[in-house]
């Protein structure tokens, strides 16, 4: 029963994947700017583009929902700590 639990977890979490990642987006890449990644960074991403997107998305789609993804998370954090820069620490 247990290993049917982790099974059905497995593939509600790559739905859930699919569903948060592989994704067309309206971000068109001439309107953004130009960021640098490292070359294996790039080429891991190339390839979760090209063999999980099947086509219907691009780089920018993939890293749009990605960051995205991250500022949902993490956005709280992410607004405490820019907050917490113009306090003093004593």
């Amino acid at each position: 029963m247990k290993k049917i639990e982790q099974k059905q977890k497995q593939t509600l979490r790559i739905v859930q994947y699919k569903s948060t990642f592989l994704k067309p987006t309206d971000c068109v890449a001439k309107n953004g700017k130009s960021v640098y990644i490292s070359a294996e960074f790039h080429q891991n991403l190339s390839h979760i583009v090209f063999m999980l997107g099947g086509g219907k998305i691009t780089l920018t789609d993939y890293l749009h929902s990605v960051l995205n993804n991250h500022f949902q998370d993490f956005g709280e954090e992410i607004r405490t700590i820019y907050s917490n820069k113009d306090k003093f620490i004593l």
